[in-house]
């Protein structure tokens, strides 16, 4: 009766943990989806609108492209 019972109560931990676990990843989706969603909609070709990460990200991408083709990182 005893190891019924342990059964049943790892069973019952292991629910609640992957039930935690799902909300916390549906949260952080959520979060996430929010976060990226630009600020005026889509653009009348359905097209998002870029957002200040997106904008962020290709400044980088160009100091890199320039960087390693100047070698200045990288090293030749």
């Amino acid at each position: 009766m005893g190891r019924l019972f342990l059964f049943a109560l790892a069973v019952g931990v292991i629910i609640a943990i992957v039930v935690i676990l799902a909300s916390i990843w549906s949260n952080t989706v959520d979060q996430g989806r929010r976060a990226l969603r630009p600020f005026f909609g889509p653009t009348e070709d359905g097209m998002m609108a870029p957002n200040g990460l997106q904008k962020v990200a290709y400044v980088a991408l160009i100091a890199l492209l320039l960087g390693t083709a100047s070698g200045l990182l990288g090293g030749l």
